[in-house]
């Protein structure tokens, strides 16, 4: 990857502002995308979210630590879970005064996955790391984050994030940001396929991928993630979709043999926090979280290098790639995107069209 370039002084005084810092960090991930000065988009990130801190509003010397109780929809120190509970470490540790994370566990050991946004919502827990197809029954719409096609930098750009800040709103939620990105699933299968079609094939869903695998002719069966292992085990399904971590954490590799590649959708995770406990942190507070999400979100680009050795992985114990031709490819990739908003358009149309315009690419 190269040398870490230095941040210069001077740089740092010109992000002084939150939309330059963005705007910075930005173009230094593209940059990173041609060249892989990885290390420049991150020491940006971390100077521009210092810079927003400072001039955020005038806050007192010293705050009244505020205790955060936190939950994950992933299980507690499964592979997806280790950035965010890395994040809550972090908080700790630099936030020793201001913030106390209380880390209460992952999902299914405090319940459905389905139902943590809600508890967040009623305040039963404070924050939350979820996938957005898990709370569709707060926010319908958030399925949708499964179709963006561009990463968080460019949502912070171009009015995305806030729309979507205000989606929650409504619903009692802050926002806080998504550290899961741009990274797709898969189909996982016990049996070799041709091409994009499956017809008769049996494959267990999720409501994310629920009408993409129907519309490719296979059958669907919706059951909880714990039961996947024994519902392929059993031969009651031939396939599941997932992302390319998490495989290993749940011994899946035992009965799996078959990834069909290319991916499809885009696998989120957001960290959302209940508003009423957000509008009570001092604005010292609230600026030392953003400047901790920032900092976050300028290494998402370790999602995508941790699922290059979770594959790597895969292919060592025997799960063999299946990659379709371009022509089913194409069809692949188009009955995924269409099917993906024909349905966002029937949940609401104007949010449907609203997040389609930040969230794709023009």
């Amino acid at each position: 990857m190269g040398r870490k370039p230095l941040v210069h002084a001077s740089l740092v005084r010109m992000v002084g502002n939150h939309d330059d810092i963005i705007k910075v960090t930005q173009q230094r991930s593209k940059l990173h995308n041609q060249t892989g000065e990885i290390n420049m988009f991150k020491q940006l990130a971390l100077a521009g979210a210092l810079g927003f801190s400072l001039l955020s509003p005038t806050a007192p010397v010293a705050a009244d630590e505020v205790v955060i109780k936190a939950v994950s929809g992933w299980r507690a120190g499964s592979n997806i879970a280790k950035r965010y509970e890395k994040f809550i470490k972090d908080l700790n540790a630099k936030g020793e005064g201001l913030v106390n994370v209380k880390y209460i566990g992952g999902a299914p050991a405090i319940g459905s996955p389905v139902q943590l946004v809600k508890k967040v919502q009623a305040g039963v827990y404070d924050m939350v790391y979820v996938t957005g197809g898990w709370y569709t029954n707060v926010l319908p719409s958030a399925e949708s984050f499964k179709l963006s096609e561009v990463d968080v930098s460019v949502l912070r750009t171009n009015g995305g994030f806030e729309y979507i800040q205000a989606l929650h709103a409504e619903k009692g939620l802050y926002y806080l940001g998504r550290v899961y990105d741009t990274s797709p699933y898969y189909l996982y299968l016990n049996k070799p396929i041709k091409g994009a079609d499956l017809t008769g094939l049996k494959i267990r869903v999720s409501p994310a991928y629920k009408e993409f695998f129907s519309a490719l002719g296979a059958s669907t069966q919706a059951a909880p993630v714990p039961e996947v292992y024994t519902l392929m085990e059993r031969g009651v399904v031939d396939g599941f979709g997932w992302v390319a971590q998490g495989l290993f954490d749940f011994s899946w590799d035992q009965v799996v043999k078959y990834r069909v590649d290319p991916g499809f959708f885009t696998g989120n995770a957001h960290i959302i926090v209940n508003q009423k406990l957000w509008d009570g942190m001092t604005p010292e507070q609230q600026s030392f979280m953003t400047k901790m999400i920032l900092e976050m979100e300028a290494e998402n680009y370790t999602v995508a290098d941790q699922d290059n050795v979770e594959m790597a992985r895969m292919e060592k114990a025997g799960i063999k790639t299946i990659k379709l031709s371009p022509e089913q490819a194409k069809i692949w990739n188009d009955t995924a995107r269409r099917v993906g908003w024909e349905t966002a358009y029937k949940v609401n149309p104007d949010v449907a069209a609203k997040l389609e315009k930040y969230i794709t690419k023009h």
